[in-house]
């Protein structure tokens, strides 16, 4: 997932009718560049999704593999020659699986117990943190001994949490022997080369969230919607009773300034 989040600047972002000719080869022949594509191209809408649902302490990570997983069920169900846009029609699957997660995750959140409320709030924060200074994940007592909590307690709120984890690993197509990771990124890094790149993914992150800080309501909808997550131009500018040109120019500056934060975090890809 961490190489996964890194791409989101660079994906490729296609058009409705690319968008269809690859639906077409994937419903058709089962070509996995296909639906690589399609996964990649409704990315950053995948991640705005994942964001807009991303509360009651669920894992950020966890969420967005949520909307990746209804961009590849779009994919499978979308009716070629309909007069909906795939990426609209991606996007009620993306929002649908979010919302599946939530109401998974729901009743474990809201056991009453103190030690599952502050574990499912803070656990992810906890283990990208030690991951990155150590290597590996935490074991129950190292993270028991964090939070205070008695391993028992832990081992106990783990279990429950772990019914509804996701996998990297989960079917997807109709032969149901492919798995999820094999299609939403060509070059997933080596679990060395993951380490590494941590604390760059994790800056990057950082970095959009304070630049979203920044910025007034109408620019930061401008560069989350229009920049990441890839909408109309004209749908973006009605909602703020600006042309379509205008938005552009506005995205353009954006763009601009955003890789000026980057590049002067040291960030260069």
């Amino acid at each position: 997932m961490a190489g996964l989040i890194a791409t989101l600047a660079t994906v490729v972002i296609l058009s409705r009718e690319a968008q269809i000719d690859k639906v077409k080869d994937w419903q058709e022949s089962k070509d996995r560049k296909a639906l690589e594509s399609l996964v990649n191209s409704n990315l950053r809408m995948a991640k705005q999704i994942a964001n807009m649902h991303n509360r009651n302490g669920i894992d950020s990570d966890d969420m967005l593999q949520s909307a990746i997983e209804g961009t590849i069920i779009a994919a499978n169900k979308y009716k070629v020659g309909s007069p909906m846009a795939f990426s609209t029609y991606a996007r009620k699957w993306q929002v649908a699986k979010c919302q599946e997660n939530i109401r998974n995750n729901f009743g474990t959140i809201r056991v009453g117990s103190r030690v599952a409320k502050t574990l499912y709030a803070s656990l992810p924060k906890y283990r990208r943190k030690f991951v990155a200074e150590q290597g590996r994940e935490p074991q129950v007592r190292e993270i028991a001994r964090h939070f205070g909590f008695a391993i028992a307690e832990v081992e106990k709120v783990m279990s429950h949490m772990g019914k509804y984890a996701k996998s990297l690993n989960i079917p997807v197509g109709d032969d149901n022997d492919s798995p999820l990771e094999s299609v939403i990124a060509s070059s997933m890094p080596t679990p060395e080369a993951n380490l590494a790149r941590k604390q760059s993914i994790l800056q990057v992150r950082d970095i959009i969230e304070d630049f979203s800080k920044s910025l007034s309501a109408r620019d930061n909808d401008i560069f989350q919607s229009y920049i990441f997550a890839g909408e109309s131009g004209t749908i973006v500018g009605n909602r703020h009773g600006i042309s379509r040109q205008r938005v552009s120019q506005v995205g353009n500056a954006l763009k601009r300034k955003f890789k000026a934060r980057l590049l002067a975090k040291g960030i260069t890809r």
